[in-house]
């Protein structure tokens, strides 16, 4: 019995291996143009019998897609090259040229010429976010050292934390605040020490605030001229100068924020963008804070 269960495991491994591969060979091919043997080898360190195998799995598989340069020493894409093994993203590659310490997830082997702003991290402790995380797990309750915005020295606070976000800058814990009796957010860095926990008698379904979503509608700025209005909704993809995003409620506030998107902008100039439910979308954020 156990034998055949390990058997069946090999199996699994032995076939995630492959489509792993194939999923390998389709992005070299369709975002860098060219694919060899090597590649495979050095990739994933497999035998030269097994990448040509894997090669002749990927053309049965798609037989119209790449062909093979003899002058190149390459496969190359055909002109009928479509997609079998994976759905590729713009967003997702341009993702990973900016990650290329994960080896084992990146699959991008030449990179073109890259420049990027790099913003400072914000620092979150493994000693916070574990217990956090735990916390969350368990449904505890957790006595924390925190440095607020609006005291000058660290305070401590009992916290029922139930979820995590990230606004685009930083990541915080959604949790439920003891002292202001409400749901309040928690930034990681800021939480000095995590002192212990208890069980919490809070259930996380009361913070109604995030678990109702809302949309945060989007348009061009109508000040602005007519080709710099069409500009705009292809930057984010509009459709008849609409964009629709939908957020929870307690994080519209930092969706605003990170569009910039403020309620006394100077105009066009300033601000691209115009929230067109601006009165749901306020409540919103003032139910969030």
């Amino acid at each position: 019995m156990v034998k055949g269960s390990n058997q069946r495991g090999a199996a699994r491994l032995t076939k995630w291996g492959q489509a792993q591969r194939l999923e390998f060979i389709e992005f070299r091919v369709y975002w860098e143009g060219r694919l060899n043997r090597s590649d495979l080898v050095d990739f994933f360190g497999i035998s030269t019998p097994q990448a040509s195998l894997d090669l002749a799995r990927y053309m049965e598989i798609a037989p119209e897609n790449i062909a093979y340069d003899k002058t190149l020493k390459a496969y190359l894409p055909a002109r009928r090259f479509r997609p079998v093994v994976s759905s590729p993203e713009a967003a997702t590659y341009l993702d990973l040229l900016l990650a290329p310490e994960r080896p084992l997830s990146n699959f991008v082997g030449w990179m073109p010429p890259l420049g990027f702003l790099k913003v400072p991290n914000r620092q979150v402790k493994p000693s916070v976010l574990r217990p956090v995380l735990q916390a969350i797990r368990e449904g505890a309750k957790l006595r924390i050292d925190y440095q607020s915005m609006t005291r000058p020295a660290p305070t401590e606070r009992a916290i029922s934390p139930h979820a995590i976000a990230f606004d685009g800058f930083r990541w915080h814990a959604r949790a439920y605040c003891y002292e202001h009796k409400t749901y309040r957010d928690f930034v990681f860095a800021r939480i000095l020490k995590v002192h212990g926990s208890e069980p919490s008698e809070i259930d996380p379904l009361t913070d109604t605030t995030w678990h109702r979503m809302v949309d945060v509608v989007l348009a061009p700025h109508p000040n602005l001229a007519a080709a710099q209005r069409k500009a705009i909704a292809l930057d984010y993809g509009m459709k008849d100068e609409r964009l629709v995003l939908k957020s929870r409620r307690a994080l519209a506030f930092y969706v605003l924020r990170q569009l910039g998107i403020e309620e006394d902008a100077d105009g066009p100039r300033s601000q691209h963008l115009v929230l067109l439910n601006r009165d749901e979308i306020l409540a919103a954020t003032k139910e969030g804070a």
